[in-house]
């Protein structure tokens, strides 16, 4: 166990820099943006010299409970937005790391050394496993924690700017514990969802003899163009099954957290009326039901299948 927890601490030491400081940079990028966008629209308002033509105290004073509750939507819905920003950071983080996490060592023949340490190259492999899982995961989660506190300490600001509480007008309304358990409860399903992309890319990490991302890249998609040109699985009569969604976009996407959503949920989203509805994509009934989903399942044993595969090959490659 000591063992297996010094891996994880070399792999967070190795790759700190995409594990922790990507998201902190796009965070920080992103707040100060909002910052300089409510500076300028006050800024732009006062030189034009622009009225809304009613109070605002006023205005929030008089909105009804369904009002309101629409209100502390819309500001649970930009929380999940700015935590999608952090996501996108996170996808290209974890693809390259994954990509890099085999070959890397054999490139530079570090692994002549590793091999050398008593260490197995199950606990290698796993402990990459777990740090694309776990490790940046919860990092990115917590850097998204943070922006979205930031997010509401900065309406609070321009509320209180215009003569609104902010204690009644966001806090009362807004729901961040609620976001934060969410965000903390799809860290494991995104994971389980993942794993064909984890198994494939190590997959090529490990076996690859040169250019990992092009390998990677084309072999799936070489194999979607010649499915689909030839119709070789028309026969197969699978329900709701597409090569191009099922099995390229899990091999290359699915590391992506919330690329779960199905097209169900995202015509939900399309055809929201308000930020009411957008929230029901992220409810927990919602939630629950990709659990429910076989493809989650057979996509996972298959990912578990090609990281058995990355351990075997790393195994028994002749990297002298």
């Amino acid at each position: 166990m000591n063992t297996f927890t010094w891996l994880l601490k070399r792999e967070y030491w190795e790759n700190r820099g995409g594990f922790l400081w990507a998201p902190v940079w796009a965070s920080g990028i992103t707040l100060a943006l909002s910052v300089l966008g409510v500076i300028m629209a006050e800024m732009g308002a006062r030189r034009a010299n622009v009225s809304i033509g009613v109070n605002i105290t006023d205005l929030v004073s008089r909105m009804t409970p369904d009002q309101m509750q629409q209100l502390g939507a819309g500001l649970d819905i930009g929380m999940y937005w700015l935590s999608a920003l952090v996501s996108i950071v996170l996808f290209f983080v974890l693809f390259f790391y994954l990509i890099g996490a085999l070959y890397n060592d054999r490139r530079d023949h570090s692994v002549l050394f590793w091999k050398s340490l008593p260490l197995t190259d199950s606990q290698t492999v796993l402990s990459k496993v777990v740090s694309a899982t776990v490790l940046a995961p919860v990092l990115a989660v917590g850097v998204s924690l943070v922006l979205m506190f930031a997010f509401l300490v900065l309406m609070s600001i321009v509320a209180a700017f215009h003569g609104v509480n902010p204690i009644t007008m966001i806090w009362m309304n807004a729901s961040p514990l609620s976001v934060a358990g969410k965000l903390i409860l799809l860290i494991p399903i995104n994971a389980i969802w993942a794993l064909p992309c984890i198994g494939w890319l190590l997959l090529v990490s490990a076996f690859a003899k040169r250019a990992p991302f092009l390998f990677a890249v084309l072999v799936p998609v070489f194999a979607g163009i010649l499915i689909t040109s030839f119709d070789l699985l028309n026969n197969l009569h699978i329900p709701d099954f597409s090569f191009w969604r099922n099995v390229v976009g899990r091999l290359l996407f699915s590391v992506m957290p919330g690329s779960w959503m199905d097209v169900a949920q995202l015509r939900l989203v399309n055809h929201a009326n308000g930020p009411v509805d957008l929230l029901n994509a992220l409810s927990l009934a919602s939630i629950g039901e990709v659990l429910t989903r076989p493809g989650l399942w057979i996509g996972a044993v298959a990912g578990v299948a090609m990281i058995a595969g990355s351990v075997w090959v790393r195994r028994w490659r002749d990297d002298s």
